[in-house]
């Protein structure tokens, strides 16, 4: 029987949790960092919607590199590319040069992201790459959940300088892991680019659904700390993230037996309902237990649609083009976590972030009725065509 959790697979997996981890343990750091050098109010949020901006302009770009030149070497070279922003926040602490640094980030993060589940891919057995990269993109929601309670117990024991020297070790033990894990790829004859080619455009509807439902999350990891702040809550916010992983490692084991039995619509619209009662529920927020209870669920939720979505796309992709359509459909982390982080850098001057996180709990409606309407008997054409 053909195996998934192969070496290099196995490799991979340990890579990516470590490279996400570290890049959302920055997020909650970031903020409070802006703040401690004299950045208030909207400027935080155009550092941290800065990398959003090149990561969404790039993708198209890294789409084209991974599908046109060795995987394996763009990653690596990227990956080292990627350690570098960590040193610059300390070397360069003043808010121009944390946009620039961010935009740089962007760029850089816009081919690591897409490199990681298409390599993954690349190294399963044709007949488990739908279930692999289902169980592959749990990395990114474990990276989501646990870097943020990363950053925030490495601030809270450091200065923020030594938080980002911590984090570039982390990246460079990424690097170090990837270069155990050797990918041979027979060479392959370079297309020209053309900017309409790099949008692979059977994933776009995937990505423009999953667009709205990660605008809460944006929300929820680039406000957390200073909302628990402004609240009192403080000393929760480390255990917050704690519940934001269990939750979704329960639902990843709770739920795995369904997604393989093909069981995604009841899943999306569980998980769906039960994320936009939570983020309602922060506008009467006050208590550590609901603040617990709201990672708890989250976790749930994402953990679900986030690997769910990642399947989805890969699953019915042919490998040639696998890097061209996990850049697209990566757009959908990059510009929903962007306006999440935006509209609450707003939000936070005039409504408050407590009716501000509700208000974002709209997007998953919105989310829900493109899912329905459209994207559910979407999939199951394009699966279907598949068999």
């Amino acid at each position: 029987m053909e195996k998934i959790w192969n070496r290099k697979f196995i490799l991979l997996f340990i890579t990516n949790l470590l490279m996400m981890a570290t890049f959302y343990a920055s997020v909650p750091i970031l903020p409070i960092y802006c703040q401690q050098i004299g950045i208030t109010g909207a400027k935080i949020g155009i550092v941290l919607t800065a990398m959003s901006v090149t990561t969404v302009l790039f993708r198209p770009f890294a789409g084209y590199i991974l599908d046109n030149f060795n995987r394996y070497h763009v990653y690596m070279l990227f990956l080292a590319l990627f350690c570098l922003p960590f040193i610059g926040f300390v070397l360069f602490p003043f808010y121009a040069a944390l946009v620039v640094i961010r935009l740089y980030m962007g760029v850089v993060y816009s081919v690591c992201g897409s490199a990681t589940t298409t390599l993954a891919g690349d190294v399963l057995p044709p007949s488990k790459v739908g279930q692999g990269v289902n169980r592959f993109a749990l990395t990114i929601s474990l990276g989501m959940a646990a870097g943020p309670f990363i950053g925030i117990q490495v601030q809270n024991h450091m200065s923020s300088k030594t938080s980002f020297i911590v984090l570039f070790a982390l990246t460079a033990l990424a690097l170090v892991c990837v270069s155990f894990c050797r990918i041979e790829y027979q060479k392959v004859e370079r297309k020209k680019f053309v900017l309409a080619d790099a949008f692979y455009k059977p994933a776009l509807p995937f990505m423009f659904n999953m667009m709205f439902i990660m605008i809460p999350f944006g929300a929820v990891i680039a406000y957390s700390s200073i909302f628990a702040q402004e609240k009192g809550l403080s000393a929760v916010i480390p255990y917050f993230y704690i519940f934001l992983v269990a939750g979704m490692l329960l639902s990843k084991f709770s739920t795995q037996k369904m997604i393989d039995a093909g069981k995604h619509k009841v899943l999306v619209v569980v998980s769906l309902v039960v994320l936009l009662v939570t983020m309602g529920s922060y506008f009467f927020m006050g208590t550590s237990v609901h603040l617990l209870l709201a990672g708890f669920l989250l976790g749930l939720g994402y953990g679900i649609l986030q690997p769910l979505f990642q399947s989805f796309v890969t699953g019915t992709t042919p490998a040639p083009k696998r890097g061209t359509a996990n850049a697209t459909y990566l757009l959908s982390y990059d510009i929903g976590i962007g306006i999440g982080s935006f509209v609450m850098g707003m939000f936070q001057e005039s409504i408050g972030l407590a009716t501000g996180f509700a208000v974002t709990a709209a997007a998953y409606l919105i989310g829900g009725i493109i899912y329905a309407v459209y994207v559910d008997r979407y999939y199951s054409k394009l699966a279907g065509q598949q068999q």
